[in-house]
């Protein structure tokens, strides 16, 4: 196996050999120069910028997320489950409890509902 490999390299270097070398027809031909280096530079810079912004962007928004997703875990922690209903001597049901309000015609509570903005 080594005798392949090494068969190999040396028939990969004198194919290298016979290459011509480079051929400019002036020396500046080759290179961009200062201004290539100047706009190659401010590209790359601005690139970096932009996926800065992007990250931080996509950070702020993934906790947004996070934040709103423990919320809504937070205001429908027991929604999944049916808890059963303990029920309190001489204490009338309330319209928060699923209740109709304590009135034996169903209409609903007078006043302000606990938990709920009066306006």
């Amino acid at each position: 196996m080594s005798l392949l490999v090494a068969s190999s390299l040396v028939a990969g270097a004198q194919w290298v050999a016979r290459l011509p070398g480079p051929t400019y027809e002036s020396p500046t031909e080759g290179s961009p120069g200062f201004a290539g280096f100047v706009a190659t530079f401010l590209l790359a810079v601005a690139v970096i910028a932009l996926a800065v912004s992007f990250t931080r962007r996509m950070r702020r928004a993934t906790h947004r997320d996070r934040l709103r997703a423990e919320a809504d875990g937070a205001d429908t922690a027991g929604d999944g489950v049916d808890a059963p209903q303990v029920a309190v001597p001489g204490a009338e049901p309330s319209a928060s409890d699923g209740g109709d309000g304590g009135h034996p015609d169903g209409a609903p509570a007078e006043g302000p509902v606990p938990g709920q903005d009066p306006r």
